[in-house]
């Protein structure tokens, strides 16, 4: 009985093993013919899908450094503008007034650079049409004045002063619009004998505000 159990034992064993190495043969079959498959011929390539929905913006990034400076650019061109027209004229007068109905004529010229004043009549010439400024003052000690400005011989400013033992300031000014050939001078309004008493001194001037 013994012996006879060894026997069936012994071919139990021998039948797994043959079972399992069918097992194994049957896998290799099926992974082979698998490979097969995957190494054949390829279809054609499919249309693309669909674009994706953008994604969301990314975080700024840091500012960056500044450049080099460039190159200076070329000099412009430089346009010079015309000279502004000038006119103007200071005299002045130390002595008595000359007689009424005409210009004073003053013994010193102050300023008149343009040559617009005439001092040998004590007339204003306009030769630059525009607003101009006129104006004059007289210092008196014993003696009295009466002045008119005039332009082209119509009286345009006046001004009486009179003065006694101390010094007194008479003054006057006007703003007048010329035209060119326009005639501006200070006049006398008292006889010879009144101006003539005591002592005068006279400063007239003007000069042009804006020119036409």
């Amino acid at each position: 009985m013994p012996g006879g159990r060894r026997r069936v034992g012994s071919m139990n064993i021998a039948g797994f093993w043959i079972l399992a190495q069918f097992v194994l043969l049957l896998v290799a079959n099926v992974k082979s013919s698998a490979d097969s498959e995957l190494c054949g011929p390829r279809g054609a390539r499919g249309p693309p899908g669909l674009s994706g929905l953008p994604g969301p913006p990314g975080y700024t990034g840091p500012i960056g450094m500044p450049g080099l400076t460039g190159r200076p650019g070329l000099p412009g061109l430089v346009e010079k503008c015309p000279p502004l027209p000038q006119s103007a004229f200071s005299v002045k007068l130390s002595g008595p007034f000359p007689g009424p109905s005409q210009p004073i004529v003053f013994q010193e010229v102050l300023y008149n650079h343009q040559g617009h004043f005439d001092p040998a009549t004590g007339v204003f010439n306009c030769s630059v049409p525009g607003v101009y400024h006129f104006g004059f003052d007289i210092e008196l000690f014993q003696s009295a004045v009466k002045v008119g400005l005039m332009r082209n011989g119509i009286q345009m400013r006046d001004k009486r002063a009179e003065a006694g033992d101390s010094h007194e300031q008479a003054s006057g000014s006007s703003v007048l619009e010329l035209e060119k050939g326009d005639r501006v001078w200070l006049e006398s309004k008292l006889d010879r004998e009144e101006s003539e008493k005591g002592t005068t001194h006279a400063v007239f001037y003007g000069f042009l505000l804006n020119g036409n």
